[in-house]
């Protein structure tokens, strides 16, 4: 077991080298009497005059606490000139904090941002965390709660680490996430080798940080059954993560992306939220950060106020996937139960909101289900029920030009009246109506989609006690649209390749079965084979593991590429096929290009990963207006072209009608 344990140490500091421009050891050090600092225990034998002689040896340290003393933060009314008198104001408590500030913002915060990755939001985040892990520590009874706010404040040091020292930058690595679908540390993994969470723990093991900071970088993104903590310590980590989650609730993230921290079960297990009291410690923690900001003269990238109830409300739904108890009776039955009477959506959210509509004698209703890709609502289901041919014209909400009432739901998590103002006219237009309800449809602490109430007829708003009641339907909604989906991706993992996540032999043959039989009633479709460039070089050079990580970039570009409709499976080995619905060869062509062009854009990006080893693709097309008589000679001409485009030097496309 020791030996696993050192391996896989030993496994973890080789991928951080292959990551980093130099090795940890050259990497710029902490201040010295910043970790002095930090190291220091609540101790009664800690003098004051120890500690002054300890920051007295470090300018910079120095200076900022002569600063802070002094500052409108805390208005003493003379001038406080030495650091003995400093330190006696001001406490090891505050003076921990600030040297915390001095080795983190100045020395890692406070550069340049040019690049995706934004320092001053992530500064932002890291203080919110830092606050809460502290609050969390006090209001539980830790006999540290300053240890909790230097892990808080460091727990995603990985991150600024890369950006500022890694062969590929964070910044770089913000640039093409987003698109693959995959949860942000799957896609860290695979661009760098290793996740931000392991890098940090590294490095700070490095710097001899104390080994809360370390474990807690370590682990907060884990599952804490598994980690063999002792219990004060999981629920060290387990401060920190939901710290992490709430903040990412309230959109203060630590990058911007798309995707947020899950929050593992077992940290409700290790916290007792009625214990810690949560209105009244982001209340705390909106007031420090305010001071925070002006402390340093800083803008905060977006104002906050803090919300208890999103916090709630997301938490409920993170719980281990479990439904709150209600009190009985308390909801009309049908539309409760209703979500949960079938696995098809087509068939469970008609059922919900004919059970709203009858129950609460509701006129119109709609279910606007978010569109990642395209970043807006789409209706998907109303009352009256929609077309079939698609939503009715007009009836999707881009999520960018949001404004009004709309903004207030989608912030709040909260049922909102949407009144007839300017901000609201263009939704208003779109229902036919001049007042209407949003509900948010929420799961696992995520927004699904929205429920619009409205009746083109009146003018007359629903009753605020009916979206209270329907919010609660609207939750029980999310969960079940949350498993059906979930259901359907168990189903397909029958027709999944397990390493890439694309459908896979399998899958393909039965989309080349279908679409050829679309093709001879005249629907006419084309497809791709794919290949990787040299790639027996990678896997020869790197090893088998980086190997994998390539077919997963390629895989993702691809995916990232792809529009609904498109098909895109693994053909096997290193060869991926993809098909489109077209009536011409030019959009298969044109596709074709897209991704040869955007893999090879990532390949000189990864270049400083792979070193000696350019990533690209060579593509042949067919299409199938060429009258193949069958699919096996469809294929066949994609595959002779797909030779063409690699005997003709690779890195390019080349089509069967162009070999004819």
């Amino acid at each position: 077991m020791a030996e696993d344990v050192a391996g896989a140490e030993q496994q973890t500091r080789k991928i951080v080298h292959q990551a980093l421009r130099r090795p940890v050891g050259a990497l710029p050090p902490a201040p010295a009497a910043a970790l002095k600092l930090l190291q220091v225990a609540r101790s009664e034998d800690t003098g004051t005059a120890e500690i002054a002689q300890l920051i007295e040896t470090e300018p910079a340290l120095a200076a900022k606490v002569l600063k802070l003393v002094n500052s409108a933060y805390y208005g003493f009314t003379q001038r406080i000139p030495s650091i003995h008198r400093a330190v006696t104001l001001l406490g090891l408590s505050t003076l921990r904090q600030a040297a915390l500030h001095l080795f983190f913002y100045e020395s890692i915060v406070q550069r340049s941002n040019e690049g995706a990755f934004d320092r001053l939001f992530f500064w932002q985040h890291s203080l919110l965390v830092a606050i809460l892990s502290r609050g969390f520590a006090e209001r539980l009874g830790h006999e540290d709660p300053d240890a909790l706010y230097a892990a808080g404040l460091l727990h995603d040091l990985g991150k600024v680490i890369l950006e500022s020292h890694g062969k590929l930058s964070y910044s770089e690595f913000l640039s093409t996430a987003g698109t693959s679908g995959n949860a942000t540390r799957d896609d860290e993994r695979l661009f760098f080798g290793i996740t931000h969470d392991q890098l940090g723990a590294q490095v700070s093991k490095a710097w001899e940080l104390p080994d809360i900071v370390c474990r807690t970088q370590a682990l907060h993104h884990c599952g804490l059954a598994q980690s063999h903590l002792e219990k004060s310590q999981a629920q060290e980590v387990a401060m920190v993560a939901l710290a992490d989650f709430i903040a990412w609730t309230q959109g203060i993230g630590s990058a911007r992306t798309h995707t947020s921290p899950s929050l593992e079960p077992e940290v409700l297990e290790l916290i007792d939220l009625e214990q810690v009291g949560l209105a009244e410690l982001l209340a705390a923690a909106d007031q420090e950060m305010a001071k925070i900001a002006t402390f340093y003269g800083l803008h905060f990238p977006s104002h906050f106020q803090l919300r208890a109830n999103v916090v709630t409300t997301a938490l409920t739904l993170a719980n281990a996937g479990k439904v709150a108890t209600r009190p009985a009776g308390s909801l009309p039955l049908r539309s409760v139960t209703a979500p949960h009477q079938s696995i098809d959506p087509d068939i469970f959210v008609p059922q919900t909101l004919r059970a709203l509509q009858q129950e609460f004698a509701l006129s119109h209703l709609l279910l606007l289900q978010i569109e990642p890709k395209g970043r807006r609502f789409v209706a998907t289901h109303g009352l009256p029920e929609l077309p079939q041919d698609g939503q009715p014209p007009g009836v999707q909400i881009v999520i960018d030009r949001l404004a009004g009432d709309l903004i207030h739901c989608l912030r709040e998590r909260t049922a909102v009246m949407i009144h007839d103002t300017p901000p609201n006219r263009r939704v208003l237009r779109m229902l036919g109506a001049s007042v209407a309800a949003a509900i948010p449809v929420m799961s696992q602490g995520r927004l699904q989609g929205l429920i619009c109430l409205y009746d083109p007829e009146s003018r007359q708003p629903p009753v605020s006690a009916v979206l209270h009641e329907i919010q609660c339907v609207a939750g029980e909604l999310g969960i079940a649209l949350e498993r059906s989906r979930l259901f359907a991706l168990e189903r397909a993992k029958a027709e999944m390749d397990a390493l890439t996540g694309l459908p896979n032999r399998s899958a393909i043959d039965r989309f080349l079965q279908e679409s050829f039989a679309q093709a001879s009633a005249g629907r006419h479709f084309g497809i791709g084979l794919v290949d990787i460039d040299y790639f027996k070089a990678f896997n020869d050079t790197f090893g088998h593991q980086t190997g994998d990580d390539v077919l997963r970039i390629v895989a993702d570009t691809m995916r990232g590429l792809t529009r609904p409709g498109d098909f895109l499976g693994r053909y096997g080995g290193e060869e991926f096929l993809f098909g489109l619905m077209s009536p011409n060869a030019l959009g298969i062509a044109g596709y074709a290009e897209r991704i040869r062009r955007e893999i090879a854009r990532r390949g000189r990006m990864l270049e400083a990963r792979f070193a000696g080893h350019r990533l690209s693709v060579s593509i042949g097309i067919a299409h199938s207006r060429d009258a193949y008589p069958d699919i096996k000679s469809l294929v066949g001409a994609a595959d002779s072209a797909l030779y063409s485009a690699k005997s003709s030097g690779r890195n390019r496309v080349c089509s069967a009608w162009s070999q004819e």
